[in-house]
């Protein structure tokens, strides 16, 4: 049986809890302005490759029953679902799903907040594969874990009266490893239960506070709702590779397409979800050429980020038609006056094209951004596809370069650049592959 972690009241600050190691990096420039890179032969030996199967948000909520988490956190008008993937890649995954209610109804008469979060992540490295990485990061976040322990037999250790409150790290039984800790903050009680399971990276976490009544939910209740909704989460992460799939509006393109449109090397898709009154789903992927290169040798790369926005309005009071005029006068307005923008960015738009063939009404329009305050910053350019598909809207999206890059040395060497038609090409012909498959 988990221990009881009992403590007063808190009067400090939330110190927030530690997440799974690294950080994303900045975000790839796509601009045809990329910083030469010197390749080197590693000292370190190549880690044998560990396929990581996709997963997304969606796919993390989906694997908790409708009851449990009903029973953890009931709908409500204050609160919601989010879901979103942070990464997609060959070597790096990452996928979140929470819920919240700011006022639900906890039982006698009791009005209290909830939320339930959960968080997966696997990576790789040139010199870690992603079980062995996964085995070393389990193992520093524990320690790191350890050291923040200030509550031990029900009382404060670190001399403190105020602040933020953890409780001893409780060994568990899930995946090949695995352990819980409760805290105690400004946002309430919470448990946090950590796996490793396999080459993932687990982290289950369920929250309480009481706006009416007793100020906590009991300890035993956050921690059991966590174990239970670990459990769960393990099992999926379990899954052999090759049978787990993108599901959703995300799923309806593969690499393949994306790769037959554009060209070779596509990662993705990353997906993000917004589950309330008016629901969005967000897929992006990123698009790169890989280029053949000796060590030392300098090169670019074209490449960029394919977009695909779509909008169900039916739960809003303006429907899909209404939305989507109104964006079309909206780049209309935009290229009258010469572009939007301020001292650091600005933006312009080329006249917008009305497109057939796609949903009942679609355009496509291509803008340029440039940095007014950067004389030898390249513009960025854009085309966007809008699409008008019965309650829903549908923005194809795609940033980068389409020809060129190389190494640099090279005689025939040209810098990546953006070619309007050909982006457009590769964008509407995947808009049509989308659109027949969104049901």
């Amino acid at each position: 049986m988990l221990a009881v972690v009992l403590v007063g009241g808190v009067a400090g600050g939330w110190l927030l809890l530690q997440e799974f190691g690294d950080r994303p990096g900045p975000p790839t420039d796509y601009s045809g302005k990329r910083p030469r890179l010197v390749r080197t032969p590693s000292a370190t030996p190549a880690a044998e490759v560990v396929k990581l199967r996709p997963i997304t948000g969606s796919q993390l909520c989906a694997a908790i029953p409708d009851a449990l988490r009903k029973s953890l956190v009931t709908d409500g008008k204050y609160g919601g679902k989010d879901a979103s993937t942070g990464a997609a890649t060959e070597s790096d995954k990452r996928a979140d799903c929470g819920w919240s209610n700011n006022k639900m109804d906890v039982g006698d008469g009791v009005i209290g907040h909830r939320s339930l979060s959960i968080s997966v992540r696997a990576k790789s490295t040139e010199s870690q594969n992603a079980i062995e990485y996964a085995k070393d990061q389990f193992e520093q976040d524990r320690k790191s874990h350890e050291r923040r322990v200030n509550v031990r037999d029900g009382k404060r250790i670190d001399g403190k009266t105020s602040g933020s409150a953890f409780g001893e790290t409780i060994k568990l039984a899930y995946g090949d490893a695995s352990y819980s800790q409760s805290s105690i903050g400004h946002s309430g009680l919470s448990a946090a239960v950590y796996v490793r399971q396999g080459p993932w990276l687990i982290k289950v976490e369920y929250r309480g506070s009481n706006r009416t009544g007793r100020k906590y939910p009991s300890g035993d209740e956050v921690r059991a709702a966590a174990g239970k909704v670990a459990e769960r989460i393990t099992a999926e992460m379990a899954k052999d590779a090759s049978k787990a799939k993108v599901g959703g509006p995300c799923g309806i393109l593969t690499a393949a397409d994306v790769k037959s449109a554009f060209f070779p090397t596509v990662t993705g898709p990353s997906v993000g979800e917004n589950d309330g009154r008016i629901k969005q789903t967000t897929c992006t992927w990123k698009i790169s050429e890989a280029v053949k290169h000796e060590p030392g040798q300098e090169y670019t790369t074209r490449g960029g980020e394919l977009r695909i926005h779509v909008v169900d309005w039916r739960g809003g009071e303006l429907g899909s038609d209404f939305q989507f005029d109104r964006d079309a006068k909206k780049f209309d307005r935009y290229r009258a006056k010469g572009g939007i923008g301020n001292d650091v960015t600005h933006t312009t738009y080329g006249p917008r094209e009305e497109l057939s063939g796609l949903g009942e009404k679609a355009f496509a329009v291509v803008s340029t951004t440039t940095r007014p305050g950067e004389a030898d910053a390249e513009p960025t350019q854009d085309i966007l596809v809008k699409v008008l598909a019965g309650e829903r809207t549908v923005e194809f999206s795609f940033r980068g370069t389409t020809a060129g890059g190389g190494i640099v040395e090279a005689d025939d060497y040209q810098k990546p650049v953006f070619e309007p038609g050909a982006a457009k090409s590769a964008v509407t012909r995947l808009a049509k592959t989308f659109l027949a498959g969104l049901k």
